[in-house]
């Protein structure tokens, strides 16, 4: 039997109430995450602000401020994860075995699909689960290749899933049958966006969890790897996981530490996609959307710090600009930027757009670690070197359990920013990832 703990028992205070509906405009692509809707009514809303000022205040967020675990302790080392995930949904733009084997510890590959508790492939899952994994596999036995599954349209699929134990059995055939059927996978990762506070999704996830170890228990798989993206807004975090139970089960968890910042009609302005602090224009709930708040919520809340894996974007979002005189952040804004799709763009397209028809003003905020740029009526918050290298100076200065990147896709693979030298070879390049991974590795621990 598994033991929950009372919410009440977990989390002191009030939670900042708010829902979460990711919604995809173009489902086609995998290659891009879809901002998450947070839906509330303007009633609500106001609600949520009262009790947000009272959060901060209470929470006295600090910045470098240490989790209250681990206050008065010496940090252990711990070997730090570069997790990466990666799309299939595009063979054109990058390859599995176009991917370095000394760049990441892991990679979560997909994006596998629940069809009533099954799982589903597409053709080109499939078909990299069959040749490029056997391949990589041979080529870089030290990286641990793990099935993604879920992601931002998964949220109903699992709660009708986890609910019914007929089907959290039908899940688990499933899985053994995959796992049996492509041997190059060390583990899954778990990606439902996301558990609600209603119908105990909160718990059915855990007991997920702890059939999913037992049955591997069951199988003689002791070292098989599962993972979990998790919600970065503490209104989210609070109803949808235990993180004491994830503890028991999990090996670790992917904080999607980004989307803070999007264009939305509630939320008219710009803003900063991944901030590794509040701004000082962020007021009531906004001060709490970015990393720095987010880490130390996980962290007070009973998560072992060793199993932290922070995420870092490579892609940005982009704001058509109200007037192009005012481009602060915080400017108002009238819909999605032109660049990229539905104001997601990919490192490469940032680039593109801006040299092409932009003629941009280049800002860096050195209060939130996050660069953007404004040129015309397009304001884009995306990420570079430094912001990326600054990020990751803060992760591995708390010794969490590691970086994740989302994506390698997303990543500048043309080399369209000129971040990196010109090789000639033609080869997709990644140096937001390569930034990341000197830094852990010790290669350098000043922002470049």
């Amino acid at each position: 039997m598994v033991h929950y703990s009372k919410i009440e028992d977990t989390v002191p205070g009030k939670p900042i109430a708010m829902t979460a509906n990711w919604n995809s405009d173009d489902p086609a692509s995998q290659n891009r995450r879809l901002p998450r809707t947070l839906v509330c009514c303007s009633a609500l809303l106001s609600l949520i602000t009262v009790i947000a000022i009272a959060v901060v205040v209470c929470t006295g967020q600090q910045k470098g401020a240490v989790s209250r675990a681990a206050e008065g302790q010496k940090p252990r080392a711990v070997p730090k994860r570069l997790v990466c995930y990666y799309s299939t949904s595009d063979a054109d733009a990058l390859r599995l075995l176009d991917v370095p084997g000394d760049l990441c510890t892991h990679i979560n590959i997909g994006l596998a699909s629940l069809d009533n508790a099954t799982l589903w492939l597409g053709p080109r899952l499939r078909q990299v689960l069959q040749n490029e994994t056997l391949a990589f596999r041979a080529a870089h036995p030290q990286v641990k290749l793990l099935l993604w599954i879920g992601g931002a349209d998964s949220g109903s699929q699992f709660a009708r899933m986890v609910a019914n134990h007929a089907m959290r059995k039908q899940f688990l055939r499933s899985l053994k049958a995959l796992l049996r059927l492509y041997p190059a996978l060390d583990g899954i990762d778990l990606d439902w966006e996301f558990p609600s506070a209603y119908e105990k999704e909160r718990q059915h996830l855990s007991q997920l969890l702890y059939e999913i170890r037992q049955e591997w228990r069951r199988e003689r798989r002791p070292n098989a790897l599962l993972s979990l993206a998790v919600a970065a807004p503490e209104g989210i975090a609070f109803y949808a996981y235990d993180p004491r139970q994830i503890n028991l089960y999990a090996d670790y968890v992917n904080l999607m530490a980004y989307d803070f910042h999007f264009y939305r009609e509630d939320t008219p302005f710009t803003g900063l996609n991944a901030p590794l602090y509040a701004h000082a224009t962020d007021m009531s709930i906004m001060a709490t959307f970015n990393i720095n708040y987010t880490v130390h919520w996980w962290l007070q809340n009973g998560l072992e710090p060793q199993r932290l894996v922070v995420g870092l974007p490579t892609y940005g979002h982009s704001f058509t600009l109200v007037s192009p005189w005012n481009h602060r952040i915080g400017a108002p804004a009238s819909g999605y930027g032109k660049c990229g799709q539905y104001g997601f763009t990919t490192l490469s397209q940032t680039c593109e757009c801006a040299a092409r028809y932009l003629k941009p003003l280049y800002s860096y905020d050195t209060e939130t670690c996050s660069p953007y740029l404004s040129g015309l009526q397009e304001w884009i918050s995306y990420e570079n070197q430094t912001s990326i290298a600054c990020k990751t100076n803060y992760i591995k200065s708390l010794n969490l359990g590691g970086v994740m990147v989302f994506s390698l896709n997303t990543d500048d693979l043309k080399n369209s920013c000129r971040f990196l030298a010109t090789s000639g070879d033609n080869k997709p390049v990644f140096p937001l990832t390569q930034a990341v991974k000197g830094i852990l590795q010790g290669e350098g621990t000043q922002m470049l």
